[in-house]
């Protein structure tokens, strides 16, 4: 219990320094400074590259950055490489025609959760004014909906979709099972 560890004792004369920085003389932060090419002890060794664990090294971020820039220009100079190059490919109706001063009427929106017949009855009926334009019942439905509705709407081919019609059966298609899950008389 009593022992004693001696702690060996290190003298500087078994220290060998590594030759590309000086032993002696100024340092700057801390850090000592290069031999310059006249001091007998400059022996040229490469320098190792020190990265952090788990970093990306700034210049790659940096040229990942410009590549990326570079690549976004080439795409909108060329016209190429981006799925939204007509913007009409990106409209459900194409060619609409907004009457002047047609003002949207205020509606419930649509969230997916209720019959969906009964939602198309209270838009047909605030839309009443505009119940002959197809194209324009076709394009403001989308204001009467929203959630996941939205994105329903918004992925509509518009090749498969060509009349008020057609709009109405593929969202009662869709939002069907709604009603078919509300417990009628008999099941109450």
């Amino acid at each position: 219990m009593g022992e004693t560890h001696e702690v060996p004792h290190h003298n500087l004369v078994d220290f060998e320094p590594y030759l590309r920085y000086a032993t002696e003389g100024q340092a700057v932060g801390g850090v000592p400074l290069p031999n310059t090419l006249e001091d007998p002890q400059f022996h040229p060794q490469p320098q190792p590259l020190h990265f952090a664990v788990g970093r990306v090294p700034p210049a790659i971020v940096e040229r990942g950055k410009f590549d990326h820039i570079e690549e976004r220009l080439r795409a909108i100079e060329e016209g190429g490489d981006y799925a939204f190059v007509d913007t009409v490919e990106l409209c459900l109706v194409p060619n609409i025609v907004i009457p002047p001063r047609f003002k949207v009427p205020d509606f419930d929106k649509y969230k997916g959760t209720t019959c969906p017949k009964n939602h198309l009855k209270v838009y047909c009926r605030k839309m009443g004014a505009y119940a002959k334009d197809e194209k324009l019942l076709m394009h403001f439905f989308q204001e009467s909906l929203t959630g996941t509705v939205v994105t329903w709407y918004t992925n509509l081919e518009p090749s498969r979709v060509h009349s008020w019609k057609d709009l109405m059966v593929a969202f009662v298609r869709q939002y069907q099972y709604n009603s078919d899950m509300v417990p009628d008389r008999m099941q109450l």
